[in-house]
């Protein structure tokens, strides 16, 4: 994932930062939308959701407490072609995209918009940095399948040819030295698309992956570290870059030379 593909196959890919909560966040949001204009996403949105609090524990009494529902706000900074960008909450600013290009410049913009953040709201503490791509694996030539693309340990039973596939999942989850690493792999028959908890909110898809129903395979890898530690936005890039080197071993490990080509 380190260099340009022609024909690439990652269509989604997300960046969060979590970090002290701020409360009064709302009184911050001109200034912070105004940079953020200036870095060209101007598409700006605020919604107010309703979030479902469980309680822990009971009344003391052997009742259970009834779970409550709290109105939360969050903020949305777009890009003017509706393929990029961040959302803020009181404790997280995520950057995600359905345009990417290679790493450098997606991490640039990432930092671009927690230094933004950071100059208004002087952040103390992040505990906890993620990053996720999803790439679709959709052979096209006459006779391929994913055989040619995938490793044998990810296909399972999917290409034995026996009744009506439904979906087939192999997952893997690994400690790694820069956190933790989950390689999801799910193959399926239908158009490409993207998990529920990303749906709501995602930019839009690029057509070259949707329009076309087929047996697929979507390679899901999610890599996080939770630490919390004083807030520098330096050290944010360097676990960044850190993650991104396991999900591209992992994805490496994943994928075969034949896909690679058929990318290039």
């Amino acid at each position: 994932m380190g260099k340009k593909l022609t024909n690439a196959p990652v269509y989604y890919t997300v960046a969060q930062v979590r970090f002290n909560p701020v409360l009064d966040l709302d009184g911050y949001i001109p200034a912070i939308q105004s940079k953020m204009r200036e870095a060209h996403f101007p598409d700006y949105k605020k919604e107010v959701f309703q979030q479902l609090v469980l309680p822990f524990g009971g009344t003391g009494q052997g009742q259970m407490t009834a779970p409550t529902v709290t109105p939360q706000t969050r903020y949305l900074f777009g890009d003017i072609d509706g393929r990029s960008l961040f959302l803020l909450e009181t404790n997280a600013l995520s950057f995600q995209t359905t345009s990417y290009d290679t790493f450098e410049p997606f991490s640039e913009t990432l930092l671009k918009g927690l230094g933004i953040l950071h100059d208004a709201l002087r952040l103390d503490f992040v505990e906890r940095i993620g990053l996720r791509y999803l790439d679709a694996v959709q052979p096209s030539k006459e006779g391929e399948t994913l055989r040619e693309f995938l490793v044998p340990e990810v296909l399972g039973l999917a290409l034995r040819g026996e009744g009506q596939l439904q979906h087939s999942v192999s997952e893997t989850i690994v400690s790694t030295a820069a956190g933790q690493l989950v390689s999801r792999v799910l193959i399926r028959h239908g158009y490409v698309g993207l998990p529920m908890e990303l749906g709501g909110l995602a930019p839009t898809l690029d057509p070259r992956f949707t329009q076309r129903e087929s047996l697929h395979a979507i390679v899901d890898t999610d890599a996080s570290i939770g630490h919390r530690e004083a807030f520098e936005l330096s050290k944010v890039g360097t676990r960044l870059t850190a993650l991104h080197d396991e999900i591209t071993k992992s994805f490496n490990a994943t994928v075969t030379d034949h896909a690679w080509a058929s990318w290039a």
